[in-house]
């Protein structure tokens, strides 16, 4: 899958910055999130979006991120949403 960047550049799909960012986020907030539930979340996310582009295979950072906003929610992550959020301003 490829991923359009906000600047409009195209490039290879890294589902490991999901994770990242996902970290990233969690350790800003002070939430703490155990590698199984992190990996769960991940996984959520790369699926719902190959579901959504099943046959175009390109998706946007918009697109990811509001994924990641919406399984963040889904499942109750709300400090690591609140900190996502901020981190992506």
């Amino acid at each position: 899958m490829n991923i359009i960047k906000k600047d409009g550049r195209l490039e290879k799909f890294n589902i490991k910055k999901v994770k990242t960012s996902i970290e990233n986020a969690a350790r800003d907030s002070g939430a703490m999130v155990n590698e199984s539930d992190l990996n769960i979340l991940v996984n959520d996310v790369e699926k719902v979006l190959l579901k959504i582009r099943k046959d175009s295979l390109v998706t946007s950072s918009y697109e990811v991120i509001g994924t990641i906003f919406e399984i963040l929610k889904r499942d109750g992550f709300n400090s690591i949403l609140r900190a996502y959020v901020e981190f992506d301003k």
